[in-house]
């Protein structure tokens, strides 16, 4: 039986649903494999709730007569039991599927990846970029032999969210400054230094730009368990795609405690004065000074504005990043 699966969901990520594609050479071997799976027939356009293969219960959808789409539970283990049962019925699982078979109605094969890129962003700003993408790459007839660019890399953080690492002395306001991003309390602020213990992590949107923002215990000399948590962090520095340093009045420039160039240096709780470093930024978070401010200058920093023009191509499939 010629048919195929995919998860077109994020593996290992658990959500309230997950979506797998079904793929078939013909009509009779999709219908066939739909009468296994879910123990019943679907007819083009149709929409049924089935027993997906004995694992879950959820939605079928018939879109062609060769592409179906599964819609059960999204945790982890259903989607991987459910993934287990097709191959057991005879069911190849594979990690891609022509865009133009998922998206026929797409005008070209750049629109189709383009709406099928769109399952996948994270960030706001991808959105109007990608619709954008058949007439920027002239009606979608796009070069093959095009090269990836600086601004093609630059842009793959609309499609993955880039890693952000704040660090710095304790107490100069780093777990503050994260929950007034996120703008819920996630991580404790404290006067007492080693409040943060381990890093803290968190899904930022910094004006249509999606970031995972780390937030770091203070960086310094000390023993036992908060040492281990700072060696963690330093780690985390160094996978980074963007560090900001920050300190304030009363603390050392954090540039030598940081271990690298920072990408932003910036002085936090501006309301004590400037420091006797130079910074890129002030920001006071309790007064509300600077903060929207500062969320723009790092987008900005990450993904120049420039970079966003919507008539130029964008080699948004590219599997480099």
């Amino acid at each position: 039986m010629s048919v195929s699966a995919r998860l077109s969901t994020p593996a290992g990520r658990a959500a309230a649903l997950a979506v797998i594609d079904l793929v078939a050479e013909s009509e009779e071997q999709l219908s066939d494999a739909l009468r296994r799976v879910c123990g019943r027939s679907i007819a083009v356009g149709q929409v049924a709730f089935a027993d997906l293969a004995g694992v879950d219960r959820g939605v079928a959808v018939r879109w062609s007569d060769c592409l179906a789409q599964l819609t059960p539970h999204g945790g982890v283990a259903v989607v991987d039991a459910l993934l287990q049962q097709l191959t057991s019925l005879g069911i190849e699982l594979i990690q891609d599927v022509p865009a133009m078979t998922v998206f026929p109605e797409a005008r070209s094969e750049i629109e189709a990846r383009a709406l099928s890129a769109l399952g996948v962003a994270s960030s706001p700003l991808a959105v109007d970029l990608l619709l954008a993408q058949h007439n920027a790459w002239g009606n979608g007839d796009r070069d093959a032999d095009s090269e990836l660019t600086e601004r093609d890399r630059r842009l793959m953080a609309l499609l993955r969210p880039p890693l952000v690492v704040v660090a710095g002395p304790p107490n100069v306001g780093k777990s503050t400054l994260l929950n007034a991003l996120a703008g819920r309390e996630l991580s404790l602020a404290a006067d007492e230094p080693g409040t943060t213990r381990d890093h803290v992590g968190a899904l930022i949107d910094l004006g249509g730009l999606v970031v995972r923002w780390a937030d770091t215990p203070g960086l310094r000399e000390t023993q036992g368990p908060e040492s281990e948590a700072i060696a963690l962090a330093r780690e985390l520095i160094e996978a980074a795609d963007f560090v900001i340093a920050v300190g304030d009045k009363s603390s050392p420039d954090p540039r030598p405690l940081v271990g690298r160039e920072p990408d932003l240096v910036v002085a936090l709780r501006s309301d004590l004065g400037e420091p006797g470093w130079e910074s890129s930024f002030a920001v006071y978070v309790l007064g509300g000074s600077g903060v929207s401010e500062f969320a723009m200058r790092v987008r900005d920093e990450i993904l120049p504005p420039g970079d966003l023009e919507a008539g130029e191509p964008w080699n948004f499939w590219a599997d480099e990043a």
